[in-house]
């Protein structure tokens, strides 16, 4: 269960990268919180470390919003 949430992720982000036409990233630490959204080079940070769940829903969201945008 938990790879395929993995994948989800990994999946719904590739979408939203093509959608805006940049290179997002997601990195995870578990110690300090889950995954973290930042640019490509991770010097900037989207959105802060949340659970799995909450970040597929974040970019399940944007990835909406730009498929109503466009």
């Amino acid at each position: 269960m938990a790879r395929k949430t993995r994948i989800e992720l990994f999946m719904m982000l590739d979408r939203v990268n093509n959608n805006l036409n940049t290179k997002l990233n997601l990195n995870n630490a578990s110690c300090y919180g889950g995954w973290q959204l930042t640019n490509f080079e991770g010097n900037h940070i989207i959105k802060h470390r949340v659970p799995i769940r909450e970040m597929l829903s974040f970019l399940d969201g944007m990835s909406k919003a730009l498929e109503m945008k466009g």
